[in-house]
């Protein structure tokens, strides 16, 4: 069964912020740029947990992972979100189209 958990991230250096960027892009939805809504199972959040602990440096970065519960309960309809949906920032050294 997998749960649906809300994952948030403050890291300092951009290489590694964007080592964890990937890591839970590919892994759940972005609702903002360090804030993501991931549907994991127990070992695939070992896992990533997992990842993240290799990448991180727990003296200057922060991840926060809140346990909404069972995909198929409250958890779907705990969040709310308004306004203008998530684009990917800008790669590096590429231009931004304003």
């Amino acid at each position: 069964m997998r749960n649906v958990y809300i994952i948030a991230y403050d890291v300092v250096a951009d290489k590694r912020r964007t080592k964890v960027h990937k890591m839970l892009k590919g892994r759940g939805d972005a609702l903002q740029y360090s804030l993501f809504h991931c549907a994991l199972s127990p070992t695939e959040l070992i896992e990533l947990k997992t990842a993240m602990w290799e990448v991180l440096n727990l003296k200057e970065d922060r991840l926060v992972i809140l346990d909404l519960g069972p995909q198929t309960g409250r958890a779907t309809l705990a969040i709310e979100s308004w306004g203008k949906p998530l684009e990917d920032p800008p790669k590096p050294n590429e231009p931004m189209i304003v």
